[in-house]
């Protein structure tokens, strides 16, 4: 039977045991304890967001060709199992053993506020030659600029461009979407929508642009145009390439639902946003295709978790989506930020991402998205008894139309 968790148990764990007692019983009440069989194996890479410590039994660490035996009681077993900078080391269970789960980014907000969610550059990232040849190989890519960055697809690189055009008419607009039938039929979709919908239903571009308004175009236009971002001609890589599709879709659809509910949001600025939060894995899976390196699943893992949020700040910068855009990839997956006062559009998406790992992924102690600051700053009400968000939970019909609208026809 697994050990109870109390405020006690972190008392003499490093470095948690450095936090005070208030912070301690924080870190423990988001914590859990789980029972593991002998012979079971767990990775670094995927247990990255939590810091592992063993409270009964033996485990075996592997890192490249060293073991080291870890037995609970000694004094290693107060450290963490892994270290959050060797991504690809393993540990195998040789007792039927109890292992504390701590979740990661709360420690490091408690420990301090201040600290960057990732390093400002990639000069600060702690890359080991045991984290795999991989991981070099994209590092050094990156600081050498050799890191192919996607171009923004051609209908959204033009109405980028006419934008700047301060006398930009609907009709020139409609000329340039025409260029592209899946966006041309995704624009007519969203302002037929039940969001847009009038008296009378819209049979072309134009009419659906003056609909829509200019900037809600712009926003619809560039989140429609993603898909084709998201192909390889690996037959390896296009299932990953298709997963991320689908996730940035389905996180782009509900940061779409939760901005409709937030006064002052622009609901299709926050489904761009969605969309684009995770797209520094295309130039890393891209990298890996073109080169056709023989890699391994946690290997890549580990150059994902290292390098996505910096290579996607590259490429929206690249893009010129401008600094609201970049924040939102910075910090999208730091649950516990809470640097302003007014919601922003990073907020929305935090909450879309836990929502969807709470519905679909969640593993360990991962905060509920209504434990986290961006949810009640965003003014989204408490949570109902059976734990969702009405708001997102009676919005099933419009999720699922948002996600059609932005998938088309086509497949990834």
């Amino acid at each position: 039977m697994p050990q109870i968790l109390t405020n006690s148990t972190l008392d003499d764990l490093s470095p948690v045991h450095d936090l005070d007692r208030d912070q301690r019983a924080r870190l423990a009440s988001s914590g859990q304890i789980a029972a593991v069989p002998a012979g079971k194996r767990i990775t670094a890479v995927q247990e990255h967001p939590w810091i592992l410590y063993l409270l009964s039994g033996q485990v075996c660490l592997v890192r490249g060709e060293t073991k080291e035996l870890i037995q609970a009681g000694g004094r290693r077993a107060l450290q963490p199992v892994f270290s959050e900078h060797h991504l690809l080391d393993q540990a195998v269970f040789t007792a039927d053993s109890d292992l504390l789960r701590l979740d990661r980014q709360l420690y490091d907000s408690l420990s301090n506020p201040r600290r960057p969610a990732v390093p400002g550059s990639l000069d600060e990232l702690d890359l080991s030659d045991a984290e795999g040849a991989l991981l070099g190989k994209l590092y050094h890519a990156y600081k050498e600029d050799k890191l192919a960055l996607p171009t923004l697809p051609k209908v959204a690189r033009a109405i980028q461009d006419a934008m700047k055009d301060p006398n930009i008419t609907s009709a020139r607009l409609a000329r340039i979407v025409q260029v592209d039938p899946a966006v041309t039929g995704g624009l007519i979709r969203l302002a037929n929508s039940a969001v847009y919908r009038g008296v009378k239903t819209i049979p072309d571009v134009r009419n659906a642009i003056i609909r829509l308004g200019m900037e809600i175009t712009r926003s619809a236009v560039m989140s429609l145009s993603m898909q084709q971002l998201f192909r390889t001609k690996s037959p390896i890589m296009k299932h990953r390439m298709k997963a991320a599709w689908n996730r940035s879709v389905h996180i782009s659809a509900l940061s779409y639902v939760i901005a409709r509910h937030c006064p002052k949001f622009n609901p299709e600025h926050a489904m761009l946003a969605g969309l684009v939060h995770d797209v520094g894995v295309i130039p890393i899976l891209d990298y890996v295709s073109r080169h056709e390196i023989q890699v391994g699943e946690d290997e890549l893992e580990a150059a994902i978790i290292k390098l996505h949020r910096l290579v996607g700040e590259l490429v929206v910068g690249y893009w010129g989506l401008g600094p609201e855009i970049t924040e939102i990839v910075r910090y999208s997956g730091d649950w516990y930020r809470d640097d302003r006062e007014a919601p922003n559009y990073s907020d929305i998406v935090r909450v879309a991402r836990l929502y969807r790992l709470n519905q679909s992924e969640s593993r360990g102690p991962l905060p509920r998205y209504d434990e986290v600051p961006a949810y009640y700053k965003l003014g989204l009400g408490f949570p109902a008894t059976d734990g969702t968000v009405d708001v997102i939970a009676e919005a099933g019909e419009e999720l699922s139309a948002v996600m059609a609208m932005l998938k088309g026809d086509r497949e990834p």
